[in-house]
């Protein structure tokens, strides 16, 4: 049997893309990743004893806490000239900056003063998509070509789920609440 039967392609690979826009704003892994890591903190609050007793400590729900996913991707384009599928392995990463920096710093608009709500996915038949922000991004650079082009890389990437709809509903309710206070001190909104 030759080597070309039993080596087969991913028929999908994972991606982290935008929710905000703009539509194309998508890193796709040049290689999956081998290992997912998925933490699903549970919110259990302890209650100190007043005794002293450990057996007198009560610990109670406190509620849902969201999911954190950490995503290791290697991006390499050592034997393309810095091309890693798609796009250079420069690219790559400075769309994964991009997806985690402020979107628009200066503007009015709050929901722009933050960075990218985003949707990590995996295939049609494998893990759940997940809504998310990213809280870290680790990059190390592997290999450079003699005149400085990044070769090979990989980005480490620690995502956390969010609820973009209940995210709206908190905004508008913030800022009913602020038309509230102003429309009590005589200001209007």
């Amino acid at each position: 049997m030759s080597n070309q039967l039993l080596f087969r392609r991913a028929p999908a690979k994972l991606s982290i893309a935008s929710l905000d826009g703009p539509i194309d704003l998508v890193v796709e892994a040049q290689y999956n990743p081998k290992e997912l890591q998925i933490t699903q903190p549970i919110g259990w609050v302890d209650h100190p004893s007043t005794t002293g007793q450990n057996k007198d400590i009560v610990t109670e729900f406190g509620g849902a806490k969201p999911q954190t996913m950490q995503i290791e991707l290697l991006f390499d384009g050592y034997e393309t000239g810095g091309v890693a599928g798609k796009a250079t392995v420069a690219q790559h990463i400075a769309r994964l900056k991009q997806l985690a920096t402020v979107r628009s710093p200066s503007s009015s608009k709050e929901d722009e003063r933050r960075p990218h709500h985003c949707l990590v996915a995996w295939g049609e038949r494998g893990l759940p998509a997940l809504r998310c922000v990213i809280e870290n991004l680790t990059t190390k650079y592997l290999m450079f070509s003699p005149s400085g082009q990044v070769l090979r890389a990989t980005c480490t990437v620690s995502v956390k789920e969010v609820d973009p709809a209940a995210i709206a509903r908190e905004q508008r309710h913030r800022e009913e609440r602020k038309n509230t206070i102003n429309r009590r001190r005589g200001f209007s909104a």
